[in-house]
């Protein structure tokens, strides 16, 4: 079990929710580049192979972030090449990278937070809020069942034609929007299924909750480290000490050793916890 997750649920959301901010406001390549590797680092810590596929496809998408801008953005004084009177730019093609990799890094630190946040945890922080907690929790719920059952809904298909796909743009588009219409209408037939279920069994959203997630100080202490560091980061970022200017030439206009490094230990605060403990486990068995 990762040594994150068993950190207490405030701390855990302050630290995605902070991290989700930090990559997206911090617009420089540096920073966008230590957030991706951090999150490569801890979803394969948290999922290993798994998240291979995850993985290629971040590679994929920061490929064709950084393509598609230089092909419709066309900015910036290093021409890469010229295509009639259209001149395609390092810039255009850098910034693209860069946006890549902060959508790429979103993407993976969602599916830790997918990891580490369940349904019990979210529904304690949203606790003031019960409705929109459970809403949340159920659309966390619901969307790998609904993934599950395209698979389903998709194999059934192609058993009933035969293990046949089908040919030809149309018919594909035909049996997509076939499949979606199933799919959507099982949901409808599960949403009401759990309302009805829910009702049944005398729910209640204004009744009394037992949680058990205690504060310690361990959680405190974490908590306040991680505040640190991101109101360092913010507090440089809006002193204008964080500048990279991607437009007319690619350079960094200022930077802040004091905010990367906060940055970099902010990132791989769960990593570091997690290595931390295993160390002083192998330490103790050590000593015997």
């Amino acid at each position: 079990m990762d040594r994150f997750y068993k950190f207490h649920p405030i701390v855990q959301a302050v630290f995605f929710i902070a991290c989700f901010v930090l990559v997206m406001s911090v617009n420089n390549p540096f920073f966008s580049a230590v957030s991706l590797v951090c999150s490569v680092l801890y979803s394969l810590r948290l999922k290993g192979k798994e998240i291979f596929s995850t993985i290629k496809f971040c590679t994929f998408l920061i490929i064709f972030a950084s393509l598609f801008n230089m092909l419709f953005a066309h900015y910036g004084e290093d021409v890469l090449f010229t295509v009639k009177d259209t001149q395609f730019t390092l810039e255009a093609l850098f910034y693209g990278f860069n946006q890549g990799m902060v959508v790429s890094s979103v993407i993976l630190w969602f599916i830790a937070f997918g990891e580490i946040m369940d349904s019990e945890k979210i529904i304690y922080i949203l606790r003031l809020t019960p409705k929109c907690a459970l809403i949340f929790s159920m659309v966390l719920g619901f969307m790998p069942r609904f993934i599950k059952k395209h698979y389903d809904i998709k194999a059934a298909k192609t058993a009933l034609y035969g293990n046949s796909m089908p040919k030809g743009f149309r018919n594909k588009l035909k049996s997509s929007a076939e499949n979606f219409s199933a799919l959507v209408s099982y949901s409808l037939e599960s949403s009401i299924i759990t309302s009805d279920s829910m009702l049944a069994r005398g729910y209640n959203p204004k009744a009394v909750r037992y949680n058990r997630f205690k504060i310690t100080a361990k959680d405190v202490f974490a908590l306040l480290i991680l505040t640190a560091f991101a109101v360092c980061v913010f507090v440089q970022m809006l002193r204008g000490e964080i500048i990279f200017v991607f437009d007319p030439e690619i350079y960094s206009e200022s930077f802040s050793a004091l905010a990367f490094s906060a940055f970099v230990l902010f990132q791989l605060f769960p990593l570091i916890v997690d290595l931390w403990e295993d160390l002083l486990w192998r330490l103790s068995i050590a000593k015997i």
